[in-house]
């Protein structure tokens, strides 16, 4: 049995402990109240109504008016009006301007709008035009049509009345088989067939968003071009954006950053080999300087290809960007000298002794045995080396060096 002093002494270390151990799993199911407290008050927050100064864009945009007359009023003037309508922000996407015939400059055709919300007269003026809104960070965003953007050049009247026909015109064989087309496909394949049969399979709408899904599964696409249609492949389509011309000017930049940008510019989707920038030197992969002054995008990923060493390739679902044989090689250029170096010689005497026949032997000539014999020999030549070379503990400082052996 244990003295007094000890008993006491025990029985408060084990109260101490009970106590600390209540408060911390008080503390613990404080914390958890507290939690579920701020969770539970997030939520309401989330469906509360936004602020006064932040209107429902939604809500904004089926407001009725009564009348909007336009008149020789320009596509900025116009949506800037149509955002005074509606009480809220409306941007421009200048690369969409750009696609229309006259830019900023282009001109609505003269129009009287009764009876509409904001989003009906929206879709009225914009969709004559090939753009469309779409909601962007809590404003509204006007963005070219895909089959606007797929044209890669300021559109024409005619490319805008064509398009214009195949929002409105719902799809049935008949309609569509008014319609001109030109297929830029192989001839070796039925193209006309294939997408009569796809349009077939893909239900009902009007002609644009038939063809959108007839030649997503084909893997084609299409765009207006005049008075017809144009079918292309999606490969076709990627290096048609490529042909794009910007000016440019990276600054020790992040590569990875240079191509994500550029890809962005041409509208593609873009994929890079995994670990790619870690085989690269580390002032190629961080810090690259490029400048480009009204050339294509498809020049850009030419030149950063030839001075790292990189190869880009369009691919369906976009462009892809991986190491190359050169930039592999510098990555692997120790082991390439190992495997192309000299290791060995063999002689052969010519038949009167007068001279040998001497050939060098490479190391990626020999099987892996002899390699491993190999090196297991020069381990044992190196060990007696070391053993020949250890300094002598008899020699003390100072004292003189050893004489060289004589023959």
């Amino acid at each position: 049995m244990g003295s007094p002093q000890f008993i006491d002494c025990l029985r408060n270390r084990l109260v101490a402990s009970l106590c600390s151990n209540a408060a911390r799993q008080a503390w613990r199911v404080g914390l958890f109240a507290a939690l579920l407290t701020v969770a539970g008050a997030a939520a309401l927050r989330a469906d509360d109504p936004p602020p006064a100064d932040q209107p429902n864009i939604q809500r904004a945009l089926d407001q009725p008016m009564e009348q909007l007359t336009l008149s020789g009023m320009t596509v900025p003037d116009v949506v800037a009006e149509l955002a005074k309508r509606a009480g809220v922000r409306i941007n421009l996407d200048e690369a969409a301007v750009e696609l229309l015939p006259w830019g900023r400059d282009t001109k609505v055709a003269d129009l009287k709008i009764e009876n509409a919300t904001v989003r009906e007269a929206l879709d009225r003026v914009l969709g004559a035009l090939g753009l469309s809104v779409e909601e962007r960070g809590g404003d509204l965003m006007v963005i070219a049509t895909p089959p606007l953007a797929r044209i890669n050049r300021r559109a024409t009247w005619d490319d805008l009345k064509l398009l214009r026909t195949c929002n409105e015109t719902e799809y049935s064989p008949d309609a569509f088989s008014k319609l001109k087309f030109q297929y830029r496909i192989s001839s070796k394949v039925d193209a006309p067939g294939l997408l009569a049969a796809q349009m077939a399979r893909a239900g009902q709408g009007s002609v644009t968003q038939m063809l959108e899904a007839a030649t997503g599964s084909l893997g084609w696409t299409w765009f207006p071009n005049g008075d017809h249609l144009v079918i292309m492949t999606m490969e076709a389509q990627y290096a048609h954006r490529l042909a794009r011309r910007v000016t440019v000017r990276y600054n020790n930049t992040p590569l990875a950053g240079i191509l994500v940008d550029l890809a962005k510019r041409a509208n593609i989707a873009l994929f890079l080999e995994p670990g790619m920038m870690l085989k690269l030197p580390h002032n190629t992969a961080q810090s690259y300087t490029l400048s480009l002054q009204q050339s294509s995008i498809r020049q850009a990923f030419e030149v950063i290809c030839a001075e790292t060493g990189l190869k880009y390739e369009i691919e369906r679902d976009g462009i892809r960007v991986s190491l190359g044989e050169a930039a592999s090689g510098v990555t692997a250029l120790s082991n390439m000298a190992q495997q192309t170096n000299y290791v060995g010689k063999i002689s052969i005497p010519s038949k009167d002794g007068a001279f040998a026949y001497e050939f060098l032997v490479r190391a990626n000539e020999l099987p892996k045995d002899i390699l491993e014999y190999r090196k297991q020999i020069i381990n044992a030549v190196i060990e007696k080396m070391r053993g020949d070379m250890a300094p002598d503990n008899a020699i003390k400082p100072g004292d003189p060096a050893p004489e060289t052996p004589k023959d």
